[in-house]
């Protein structure tokens, strides 16, 4: 029995001899819903066996029956159901190959943070999402639009496109027509123009971000511990999502 053990002990060590396990990024989610590691793993010479798990989250792990040559990759389920920003544990990597006998296993500690972004709350408040402003006639324009302004006068750089010829059969003067682009306007969401308990107000701000994000909208962000000035793009939106995470949260 004891060469037996000593047997599993070289082949459990030749079998992760080799291997590399790298961390890629973070999959973040929506609050009920759990975060995912994504990570990249290879070996030298074939490895079996592998299973990557998380600290107290033995329910949900990543097993990899073998790796190869190619480079493979493995999401790993984190236990994190509620809105906030946590800090990642280390990360086991162990292989109980051959037999079960013996186990063999690292750690890994990712220096990054994931985060459980709120709960995404469809709000009444759709009027946050158009700036409106009025012109001199008391009409509304909204922001996005491309609005006709005003006639001047037309100069050789401007080309022809622009000129207004009905008025210029009217006056014989050559007119271009000049519009207005709003969509530069700044929208706010405030955290404190929402209803309802903190979650909600933050559910709804989650939504308001994510509309502004798909209709290509500026807007800035106010919360009760941070203000996060006007912009826009997916970068913008992970900003914004993240501070709507640790809003009121200890880190953990």
């Amino acid at each position: 029995m004891f060469v037996i053990i000593i047997f599993a002990l070289l082949l459990g060590y030749s079998n992760a001899k080799g291997l590399t396990v790298s961390f890629k990024n973070t999959i973040e989610s929506y609050a009920p819903q759990q975060p995912q590691l994504v990570w990249q793993i290879k070996s030298n010479d074939t490895c079996q066996s592998i299973t990557l798990s998380y600290p107290n989250n033995f329910e949900h792990t990543c097993y990899i029956e073998s790796v190869k040559a190619d480079t493979i990759q493995c999401q790993l389920p984190l236990p994190y159901l509620k809105r906030g920003r946590y800090l990642l544990k280390p990360i086991k990597i162990a292989s109980n190959y051959p037999f079960g006998l013996v186990n063999v296993w690292s750690y890994i500690q990712p220096s990054h943070a994931v985060y459980v972004y709120p709960s995404i709350i469809k709000t009444p408040n759709y009027k946050q999402l158009s700036q409106i402003t009025a012109n001199d006639d008391g009409n509304e324009k909204h922001q996005g639009d491309d609005e006709f302004e005003s006639l001047i006068t037309h100069l050789p750089e401007m080309g022809l496109q622009r000129i207004s010829w009905k008025h210029y059969a009217k006056t014989q003067q050559l007119l271009v027509k000049q519009f207005s682009d709003f969509k530069s306007a700044d929208t706010q969401f405030d955290f404190n123009l929402m209803t309802g308990d903190t979650e909600q107000r933050l559910g709804q701000l989650c939504y308001l971000v994510c509309q502004a994000f798909e209709s290509d909208i500026n807007y800035s962000l106010n919360l009760p511990n941070k203000v996060i000035e006007n912009g826009s793009g997916k970068l913008h939106q992970q900003r914004c999502l993240q501070a709507l995470s640790s809003v009121g949260t200890d880190y953990e």
